[in-house]
């Protein structure tokens, strides 16, 4: 969610028109390092939120766009896109040569680190739940580009580079080791058709208190529950270690709503350690080795010690501490 692609008042007006809609106003929104996005005002003062696809195919594209209504349509606490005026059943424009979506504004906030009470926590755990749930019945293959075999051919290219820094070097052998380690997608438990895979925190909003909208499924695949639940506790329920208490509210939330199976609970430990690992090798791709000041920054240290904090835990010691 950056700004990579440039879009013109006069070009925003065009591309609204194709949704049905009159563009009074048009704000790049700079955060995020995949894809662009802008706030649309519309004619009377509302807002849309536009997005587009940097790098991925229209086809692509629409299916995210047939996930979400489905999701939605599902009970999952997330926008639906909204269709083109002249084509039924399409919801993808086109701008610059690249895919575009519009979606519904949802007023809320993120919360920051400092900010996540077990409340929010447990409404997060809930929601994740429900995209499960919803997603089992997804007919559409989702295809990762984040499994053990894309982990490794990245890898494998920050070995070749020669611009890699040099505290980036040194840690090349210790996710080598990490990788080979967890090298079977069956580690990491059972399969299911929609998994978020990038449930952070700028991905959620609150209102009032309340969970609002859960965003941004541009990562979504068919994948381990037991993979997406430990990527989403890593992602809210740390700060300086690991706030065990935020931990066990998440968990408790999803357990309400889905409960895990025994192979989802046993994998939860490497599944954990997955999660670290791709989270540090993607901020290294994505963020280390390019330009500063184009998007947010996300250091890839704060999961290698988060690697460090789920390995100190036994697979036994992680399921109680979530009390799953």
């Amino acid at each position: 969610m950056g700004v990579f692609t440039a879009l013109s008042l006069e070009e925003a007006r065009a591309l609204g028109a194709r949704f049905g809609l009159v563009v009074t106003g048009a704000r790049g929104l700079d955060a995020g390092s995949v894809n662009t996005s802008y706030e649309l005002t519309i004619e009377g003062g509302s807002r849309v939120f536009l997005r587009i696809y940097e790098g991925a195919s229209a086809g692509v594209a629409a299916q995210e766009a047939r996930l979400l209504v489905h999701l939605a349509t599902h009970g999952v606490p997330t926008p639906a896109p909204l269709p083109l005026a002249c084509t039924s059943g399409s919801f993808v424009a086109e701008h610059a040569g690249k895919p575009a979506i519009v979606l519904p504004w949802i007023d809320g906030a993120s919360i920051c680190q400092r900010g996540v009470t077990d409340a929010h926590a447990r409404a997060v755990g809930e929601a994740l739940a429900r995209v499960h749930l919803a997603g089992a019945s997804f007919a559409e293959p989702l295809v990762t580009r984040f499994g053990p075999a894309d982990l490794a051919a990245r890898l494998a290219s920050l070995h070749e580079r020669t611009d890699v820094p040099g505290h980036v070097r040194v840690v090349l052998p210790e996710l080598d080791r990490r990788l080979e380690r967890l090298s079977s997608p069956s580690d990491l438990g059972p399969t299911v058709p929609v998994i978020h895979a990038d449930l952070f925190r700028d991905n959620v909003l609150f209102q009032g208190g309340a969970l609002a909208a859960v965003l941004d499924f541009e990562s979504a695949s068919s994948g381990s529950a037991a993979f997406d639940l430990m990527v989403t506790v890593l992602a809210w329920c740390f700060g300086d270690e690991l706030d065990r208490g935020l931990a066990r509210a998440l968990a408790s939330g999803y357990s309400a709503v889905r409960a895990l199976s025994d192979d989802e609970r046993a994998a939860l430990l490497d599944a954990a350690l997955f999660a670290a690992l791709r989270f540090t090798i993607t901020r290294i791709t994505d963020y280390e080795l390019r330009p500063r000041g184009r998007s947010m920054f996300r250091d890839y240290r704060r999961f290698l010690a988060r690697a460090a904090a789920i390995d100190a835990l036994s697979a036994r010691g992680l399921v109680e501490m979530l009390d799953v």
